[in-house]
């Protein structure tokens, strides 16, 4: 008796191992089958973002940059090395333009007296003219992540340079900020504020630069389908024309460490920056769902 179970528990045993074995084999075939389906689709979506820039260089960019083109754009930044680790593209076909003026207005220092003049220097070659680059100091708004600036300080200067400068369109960062500074963020805040109280001129329109997740953000050439089926307006460069990002970028000789080198040969910012207007209605239901959101958490 006790042979045959002896022989029933061999049987199972042989037979679970036998189940254990196929299983195991379809799910290895399963999971080739996957791999290679998206390894397919993964170079097909590579092929397509190859099309989409070999395409793109062959073409005038002027109908997807912003409309007008305005005559003359304030660029606001937080910090010296903004313009051209997050605005580069923008920069580079605008300073092109023979119909519109940039200005840049950038409210701090980034806490070294060395990184005016290398923005000074970082402005020229841009093709930005130092009389139109303005700096400003002030103890209220401090170099610092965890620092959000005045939003009234911030909002008084932006309109005071519209107005004396006759601004037709303001771009900045949006209320993500690209890299989450506070510093950023407080700048969007206050063209919010000047937007939302009727503050700014007709004749000028405010945009923000979108901000993207930590993938897109780095995948330089790849995200090109996403930014140009997704954004209003977008200013593209050819690999050719980010040459002259870097060498701006190495202007900024205290800033320019590993990190930020490999950031101007990844990030996405170096190669399209794409764009979306802001009006009051939009704002206010933007804060609204904001509002709602944290005091439901």
């Amino acid at each position: 008796m006790w042979i045959l179970e002896i022989l029933d528990i061999h049987l199972i045993n042989l037979y679970l191992k036998n189940q254990v074995k196929e299983l195991l084999y379809w799910w290895s075939h399963y999971i080739r089958e996957i791999s290679y389906q998206l390894l397919i689709a993964f170079l097909a979506y590579i092929c397509v973002c190859i099309f989409f820039y070999v395409i793109l260089k062959r073409v005038n960019h002027a109908a997807w940059q912003l409309p007008g083109p305005p005559h003359r754009i304030l660029l606001v930044t937080a910090h010296p090395d903004d313009e051209v680790m997050f605005f580069g593209p923008i920069i580079y076909w605008v300073t092109r333009s023979k119909i519109t003026n940039l200005y840049l207005l950038c409210f701090s220092s980034g806490g070294d007296k060395r990184r005016k003049t290398e923005l000074w220097n970082c402005a020229k070659i841009l093709g930005i003219p130092e009389e139109n680059v303005t700096i400003i100091m002030s103890s209220e708004l401090p170099d610092s992540q965890s620092v959000q600036w005045p939003i009234d300080v911030l909002a008084e200067s932006i309109l005071h340079y519209i107005e004396s400068y006759q601004i037709n369109a303001v771009i900045t960062f949006d209320k993500h900020g690209v890299s989450k500074h506070k510093n950023h963020i407080s700048l969007y805040f206050a063209i919010a504020a000047l937007c939302i109280e009727k503050k700014v001129p007709s004749y000028c329109k405010l945009y923000v630069l979108e901000s993207v997740n930590i993938i897109r953000k780095y995948v330089q050439l790849l995200d090109l389908p996403i930014s140009l089926l997704s954004a209003s307006y977008w200013y593209l460069l050819t690999y050719e024309q980010r040459t002259n990002i870097t060498s701006a970028m190495k202007a900024h000789q205290s800033q320019y460490v590993w990190f930020r080198k490999l950031y101007m040969i990844f990030s996405r910012y170096t190669f399209i920056n794409t764009l979306q207007e802001v009006n009051a209605l939009d704002l206010e239901l933007d804060f609204q769902f904001d509002d709602e959101y944290i005091q439901s958490n």
